[in-house]
């Protein structure tokens, strides 16, 4: 099943369709890099957002995803001016 990647955020708005593409490329570029699903990924991140006890894989997976947002924040925003903007990834 294809997953599909967003930008999201309160600034996402303001990246154009080219900062988005690529900023979506880097952060596939690191799931497909660590072989592991975004939405396992997502999944364990809401887990950790709850404050639930996660298992080693899950905190891998937290880790994970915590670098392919980073790769699409810089990504999107390189060039930008200012880096406190609210832009983060999305999966579904």
């Amino acid at each position: 099943m294809q997953r599909t990647i967003s930008i999201e955020g309160k600034h996402a708005e303001l990246a154009s369709q080219e900062e988005i593409a690529n900023g979506i490329q880097a952060a596939s570029d690191v799931f497909a890099r660590n072989e592991v699903d975004p939405l396992d990924c997502a999944a364990a991140i809401a887990k950790l957002e709850r404050d639930e006890l996660l298992s080693r894989e899950e905190a891998l997976l937290c880790v994970i995803w915590d670098e392919a947002e980073e790769a699409a924040f810089r990504t999107v925003t390189l060039g930008w001016l200012s880096r406190d903007v609210d832009i983060r990834i999305g999966v579904s």
